[in-house]
């Protein structure tokens, strides 16, 4: 009887051993998975337009230029006796199939200190959607409160702009 018992035990481990080396092959093979994405997606926010809006006691718009990466503009002004200024009207418009959001608005002047600029219709965060403008408006203002008669009376305005997705 003992030796039965040994032969069912051998059998038992036998049948344990070949399930286990099924089970093994069947978990190392390799699973591969394959595909593709197609991403149709285009951003392309920039300055699509510059205008002089108004021009006022005599203050004269001498230039008003989009850079190359269409993401900043100069615009140069002659402004002649306090209170004179220029304003310009800027679109911005999102040909790209993503809406953005506005990340960084930057102004750098040329350091005249009788000159002044001020902006509205845009502010951080704001969003243009696919498709769609925004227009706002930048002013160049020889201080009317300064007493003394600076040098150059030009200003050289530059704006930068920079967004993200939204």
């Amino acid at each position: 009887m003992e030796d039965s018992h040994k032969s069912s035990l051998i059998l038992i481990l036998l049948a344990v051993v070949v399930v286990m080396a099924i089970g093994y092959a069947a978990f190392t093979q390799a699973l591969n998975i394959e595909g593709s994405a197609h991403i149709t997606s285009k951003w392309d926010v920039h300055i699509e337009e510059i205008a002089v809006a108004s021009e006022i006691n005599r203050g004269k718009n001498i230039s008003a230029t989009v850079s190359e990466d269409k993401l900043s503009a100069d615009m140069q002004t002659e402004l002649i006796m306090p209170g004179s200024s220029v304003t310009y009207n800027i679109t911005v418009k999102n040909s790209g199939t993503l809406d953005a959001k506005l990340s960084v608005l930057n102004f750098n002047d040329s350091n005249n200190e009788a000159i002044i600029f001020s902006h509205s219709g845009i502010a951080i965060n704001d969003e243009i959607k696919s498709n769609q403008t925004q227009t706002f408006s930048v002013t160049v203002t020889f201080d009317p409160n300064y007493t003394h008669y600076p040098e150059v009376n030009t200003s050289t305005l530059t704006m930068t702009l920079s967004y993200v997705q939204a």
